[in-house]
Parts: structure tokens; sequence; C-alpha cells
């Protein structure tokens, strides 16, 4: 039996996966002022996050169903089957688009909402795709996936709550206070959804919150592969990977924070994401 396997543009894919010949990656779309463009082809993080720095209104959209349609179109020619991970249900119409879009295309998919995104998203897929190498079946690889897909750590703070503001996730109340007092929230994915888990003064303590708590987890010795993602942050992401790697035996990467979920966080936000090995071994 022949995989394909799927994700959105919003994964961030470990580099064992990243080129894998099987692998599509359909993109979502971030619009500047009204006009789209395609995430991660036509327009890259940095521009993107340029562009809120200019002050342009940046939103994004989900793939279309018929572009999802499409993709399987040309997959169901080579491929007997997919094994889709996307980004959570809670904050994007993807999974749900990848789903009517398989079925319009008559092309068999088991498609997982992740619960979550980014690099533990792509960790989530990069098993799966082991398992299937390894022969398992795919409903033994679905049945990992659902067992797995809430064994992520994600936590993130923001340089300011202007594009938080601007997305809706805030008031601009809130936003203008927020600024004012230099109150910075600290983030985490929470039942699949980003919920805000402490506030705390200045931005640069929060990213010090958000570091310490790494630094204790990393102490543990039991993960050893890690994101740190940024938005318009890369220098400080560099900081962090130079002291970590100093006093831990981890792989530590940088990523961007994909353009999607950039335009949402606004720049300056950092934050780090893993997905936990030793719920895998109690698997």
């Amino acid at each position: 039996m022949k995989i394909a396997w799927i994700t959105d543009s919003t994964t961030i894919l470990p580099d064992t996966i990243a080129n894998h010949p099987d692998l599509t990656v359909v993109p979502l779309q971030v619009l500047r002022d009204g006009e789209s463009f395609i995430d991660g082809v036509d327009v890259q993080a940095e521009t993107v996050y340029q562009w809120i720095e200019d002050g342009h209104k940046v939103t994004t959209s989900q793939p279309s169903i018929g572009s999802f349609a499409e993709a399987y179109e040309r997959l169901k020619e080579e491929y007997d089957l997919g094994i889709a991970v996307h980004l959570s249900s809670e904050l994007s119409g993807t999974y749900n688009a990848s789903v009517q879009g398989a079925d319009i295309a008559g092309f068999r998919l088991i498609a997982v909402d992740s619960r979550c995104g980014i690099y533990p998203a792509g960790q989530l897929l990069a098993e799966a795709v082991e398992m299937g190498e390894a022969g398992k079946t795919p409903e033994e690889i679905e049945a990992h996936l659902l067992a797995r897909r809430l064994d992520h750590h994600i936590e993130f703070t923001v340089g300011n709550l202007d594009q938080l503001q601007a997305g809706g996730r805030i008031s601009s109340t809130k936003a203008f206070v927020g600024n004012m007092l230099q109150l910075r929230p600290l983030f985490h994915f929470e039942d699949g959804k980003i919920v805000p888990y402490q506030t705390v003064r200045t931005t640069k303590k929060a990213q010090r919150t958000i570091l310490d708590h790494l630094i204790a987890i990393l102490e543990k010795g039991e993960v050893t592969d890690v994101s740190l993602f940024h938005a318009g942050a890369y220098e400080l992401a560099l900081e962090w990977k130079k002291e970590l790697e100093g006093r831990f035996d981890a792989t530590i990467r940088i990523d961007d924070l994909t353009p999607v979920l950039g335009s949402h966080t606004g720049n300056h936000s950092i934050g780090m994401s893993f997905l936990d090995p030793t719920k895998l071994r109690d698997a």
C-alpha cells in the first residue's frame, strides 16, 4: 500500500521528512491589504513581518476545499490513500477543508486534527511516516496519532499586543492598557486552543520566563529535540540557542513562525515547542 503524507504550510517539518518524496504541503494564504499571497511560495516569513512593521493590514485565509480537491485528484493517481496532519481545527478550518476536498476527489484519506501546530505537528507527522515505513497499518498509524496529539508542549509570548488586537483576539482597550503598562501575556496550547496562562510585566521578563521554563525541562534530560520559533526575533532566538547548547546535550533548532501564524502574533514574538518523547514511551 502506497501512502501519501499530507500537511499544511503552518506545520514546521523535522529535517527527517522535510524533503520526503511522498509528502505534499498544501499552503494557506496570506493577505496584505486584501491582496492574496501563497504562504511559503509567494511570500516568506521575513517579508510578512516587515509588512506588519510597515503598518500593512495582514490577515490570513485557509486553503479552499477546491485546492485540496485538486491536490487529492493528483495524489489518487499514484497513492492508495493519504494520511494528513493539520493545524488545530480550533484555529483554522484547514482540517475540515482537507476532509471535504478528499471526499470530493474520491480519495481515501485519514485526516488527523493535530490539536496543535508548528513543530509538534511536524513531529507527529514524522512519527507517522516512520510507522508507515516500518509496515504499520493505516489504522495503527491513525490510532497512534490520536493518542499522541495532546503530548505537545508549546509556549510563547509576544513583543506587543497590536497584532493580537488587529486580529480580534483582544480588545483595543486591553491592547492599549497592556502596552501602556508593559503587560505581556504568556500563551500555551490547551485542547487545541491558544490561551494565556500568565501575565508578567515587561517583554524581557516574559521572554525570560519562557526560556527558564525550557531550561527546567531540559534539566530533566528527557527532551532532546526543541524548536525555538519566532516572528522577527531571530537574534534573540540565536542567543537562546547558544545558551542552551552550551548547557545541554540537545538539538535546538531555530524556526521562523510560519507567516500565517506570525501574522496573528505580530513581530518580536518568540517561543519554544516540542513533542514530549516520554509520552511516546508510555504509549
